[in-house]
């Protein structure tokens, strides 16, 4: 099976987005996969940064059986060992993915449907058949409704998901797939997404010193 995985950033990288890259690097070298970094608009140019994660549904990437988009701020827990590959579904649906969701569902009427899975958009992992179904249905979706606002690349793939009767496609575990960095139960964490908060209740501070506390806590290898 022909693997590829993939992470997008604008701009300058990062202190935090530079180690995201050597950290999903190994991920793609555990899993046999290739690895490619994507820069710029690379989806069109007239929308936002998450909207070019999009791209992950290119034809340019039709050679290849499963393709995964990661966010530069997703690191794999220290000790993990589990496959991403071999697990089935598209994207993690956990608790704060479902609040969102019937929020979004009762204020923003016609863009997001209670019956079709909402997903984060750190990360995507998509068979080949489900890429060409879901870019099959991108002429359907007005992506500007969905530009420059809370919902962007989530809310468009949730959309193509509906346009495809698409009801499963969510990964096992909750978020342990992307787990905020600020839950306490980030030893079962596979992969942890390192957020600018830090506890539940919390303020927050600048993602690389929450990494740097990772890292010392020794949850995500420095």
């Amino acid at each position: 099976m022909k693997r590829l995985v993939l992470q997008h950033y604008t701009g300058a990288l990062g202190e935090v987005e530079q180690r995201s890259m050597l950290s999903i690097r190994e991920l793609a070298r555990r899993e046999g996969a290739d690895y490619q970094f994507l820069s710029g608009n690379v989806f069109s140019e007239k929308l936002t940064p998450p909207m070019q994660k999009l791209a992950l549904l290119d034809p340019c990437f039709d050679d290849y059986d499963v393709v995964a988009m990661l966010d530069m701020d997703v690191f794999i827990r220290s000790g993990m060992q589990e496959s991403l590959f071999e697990q089935l579904g598209i994207g993690v649906s956990g608790p704060s993915q479902r609040r969102l969701k019937w929020a979004f569902v009762r204020k923003m009427k016609g863009l997001v449907h209670w019956r079709y899975p909402y997903w984060c958009g750190s990360l995507w992992k998509l068979d080949r058949p489900q890429r060409q179904a879901f870019r099959s249905k991108l002429p359907l979706v007005n992506l500007e409704r969905y530009n420059n606002g809370r919902l962007e690349d989530e809310g468009v793939m949730h959309q193509l998901a509906r346009r495809c009767r698409f009801t499963g496609g969510v990964l096992p575990g909750g978020d342990k797939w992307s787990r905020p960095s600020w839950r306490d139960d980030l030893e079962g964490a596979a992969l942890i997404h390192v957020r600018p908060r830090i506890s539940k209740a919390g303020g927050k501070r600048p993602k690389l010193e929450n990494l740097s506390d990772l890292i010392r806590r020794g949850l995500i290898d420095g």
